[in-house]
């Protein structure tokens, strides 16, 4: 059976990994930034505490994770562009067409200045794991995190186009608060009280 714990930044290879799988480059602008990226980014978020990674594993195997963090503006600052040394890392290591593709991307849908709220930032299942449950199991662990850390809501956006990702957040309590488009995909912008939820 699969179980859920906390992230290690030793998981970050793996985690990177299964990003790069689950969430390619027609969902996420993050992922054509480049696997290096990807990776220092999962193991400063862990280590820097800007961010909570919770996975699902079964035998040693990761199947799926979930990211949530208390300040969405303050995620990707905190963990890749903290300083000159991280600048220089992200810049010399970032794919420059990706970095072009996501800073486009940013400011045509309108988010290119975030606020300061809790959100759900990322969750992916293996292929290999998809409908066995590992989805739930993420979002419960993500509700457990959001109330340990004293979170009452959060929220999450997502490509209205995703249907399996949509009726997850939905079956797990989300409601959809608006609608607009990202690199020319429509979105959800969803939202959590966990208040409400318990």
């Amino acid at each position: 059976m699969p179980v859920t714990r906390l992230a290690t930044p030793a998981d970050a290879p793996a985690l990177a990994a299964l990003h790069m799988e689950t969430l390619p480059g027609d969902v996420s602008d993050f992922t054509p930034l480049g696997g290096a990226v990807v990776r220092r980014f999962y193991r400063n978020a862990i280590t820097r505490g800007a961010a909570t990674v919770c996975v699902a594993e079964e035998a040693g195997q990761l199947l799926g994770f979930v990211m949530i963090t208390p300040d969405i503006s303050q995620l990707f600052p905190r963990t890749l562009l903290a300083g000159f040394g991280d600048i220089a890392r992200f810049v010399l290591t970032a794919n420059p067409f990706g970095l072009a593709r996501a800073v486009i991307a940013k400011f045509t849908s309108g988010t290119a200045t975030l606020e300061a709220v809790p959100e759900l930032v990322y969750l992916g299942v293996s292929r290999a794991a998809r409908g066995k449950g590992v989805g739930a199991m993420l979002m419960a662990a993500a509700h457990e995190a959001f109330r340990t850390a004293g979170i009452p809501s959060y929220e999450l956006n997502v490509h209205a186009d995703n249907p399996s990702a949509v009726k997850l957040y939905e079956g797990s309590g989300l409601v959809v608060r608006r609608r607009y488009e990202k690199g020319g995909h429509p979105m959800y912008n969803m939202t959590m009280d966990l208040g409400r939820s318990a």
